[in-house]
């Protein structure tokens, strides 16, 4: 219950990042004073009642096909909500690859794309993406007891371990040329954290996915503090998705605020 108030507050502060990443992707409307917004893709799925999604569903807990064959996921029930908010009856899931996610958006094959999808400024000319719905970034994790370690500034003097490589890897690195600590490098995320729970190391930096998931199947352990680094999830729409954009947004920080995205965190994970 501890960890869980601390994430919520985490994912609270969250929603204070987000005019960043609007300002960062072109969000805001730009238009003359009196000119009317039209927005096709908006017009067409409030006449069809359909919001067509482009999925690369093999990415779990986010979108995946269970054992009966049905597409769940975290992903699957913001598109829903999305859908629900939107007045809309149907939500079409056409599933493509993770490469071919973009080019089904430009052709208008589908409306927008809801995919576990990170955010990337190089495209920001062709595309536009919503508000982060979840930080995949680096963490900090430290057993559940621990509660001298609130933050990467505690760890002097202290065990650290990492998957060798990874961001987290890179992250304990930077941390090193201004404060000392032993750093323990392991092949995979799963690895160090079980060792943290075992009390061998003090504490682990690594990607918010892993260590919600080690917490969900083997718990003893919590993150603490802000996230080490950023890598926000979003929703990619068409440029001149103008309204669309604008309702995905203004869903999103409800959801954000209502606790909503934290629930499915928790469903998830």
């Amino acid at each position: 219950m501890h960890s869980e108030r601390k994430q919520r507050r985490l994912s609270l502060a969250l929603v204070f990042g987000l005019a960043v990443l609007t300002l960062l992707a072109g969000l805001w409307l730009v238009r003359a004073p009196g000119e009317p917004v039209k927005d096709e893709t908006w017009e067409r799925i409030q006449r069809d009642g359909v919001m067509r999604v482009a999925m690369d569903a093999s990415y779990p807990p986010f979108e995946f096909t269970d054992e009966e064959g049905n597409l769940v996921g975290f992903d699957i029930d913001l598109a829903h909500e999305l859908a629900r908010r939107f007045g809309v009856d149907d939500v079409e899931f056409v599933i493509i690859s993770f490469d071919g996610l973009y080019d089904a958006l430009r052709v208008k094959r589908v409306d927008l794309i809801l995919s576990a999808l990170p955010f990337d400024s190089r495209l920001t000319e062709d595309f536009t993406y919503s508000h982060s719905y979840f930080n995949a970034g680096q963490v900090l994790v430290v057993r559940e007891e621990e509660e001298e370690i609130s933050s990467v500034e505690s760890l002097q003097h202290r065990r650290i371990g990492v998957e060798w490589g990874s961001m987290g890897d890179v992250e304990a690195r930077q941390l090193l040329r201004r404060m000392e600590f032993e750093l323990y490098q392991y092949p995979a995320p799963v690895e160090a954290l079980g060792v943290l729970a075992e009390g061998e190391i003090d504490a682990v930096i690594t990607d918010a996915i892993s260590a919600y998931q080690f917490s969900r199947q083997d718990g003893g352990i919590q993150i603490v503090g802000p996230p080490v680094t950023d890598n926000p999830y979003v929703i990619a729409t068409l440029l001149n998705s103008f309204i669309l954009q604008e309702r995905i947004n203004e869903a999103i920080l409800d959801l954000s605020a209502s606790g909503f995205l934290d629930e499915l965190r928790m469903r998830w994970f």
